[in-house]
């Protein structure tokens, strides 16, 4: 009986342990805004940055130390200048969404994005908008 009870805590602690997941929404409003986000979940991270500024930074780092099963990060930014980084890597899926949208004097206006992806089973998908106005 003690042997059956072990036997059902380890399982539960197993099952438990696999539901194990991330999730992060940041919403900035500033003149200046930087947001940085590591996940490293067992099932599936999921990370919601918008920033709405001047000079705007974002990073978003998933699975990186350790694999997650599954990534889906978005990136929202408007200002003058904006930088988007996402780095994923995953046994299943990685999806990344990056929309930026510049304005104000053209010579300074500036959108830059990086997307980095690595899927050993699944289906690696990246989607970049920039529009400078």
């Amino acid at each position: 009986m003690r042997k059956l009870f072990f036997a059902s805590v380890a399982v539960f602690a197993l099952s438990s342990a696999a539901q194990a997941a991330n999730t992060s929404t940041t919403v900035q409003v500033g003149l200046v805004n930087g947001s940085s986000v590591t996940q490293n979940g067992l099932t599936n991270d999921s990370s919601s940055t918008s920033q709405l500024g001047l000079v705007n930074s974002a990073s978003t780092m998933q699975g990186t130390s350790s694999a997650s099963l599954n990534n889906a990060s978005t990136v929202n930014q408007i200002g003058v200048q904006n930088s988007a980084t996402t780095g994923q890597v995953a046994f299943g899926n990685n999806t990344s969404g990056i929309t930026q949208n510049s304005f104000g004097p053209p010579a300074l206006q500036n959108n830059a994005a990086s997307v980095g992806q690595l899927s050993v089973f699944g289906i690696n998908g990246s989607t970049v908008s920039q529009t400078a106005h």
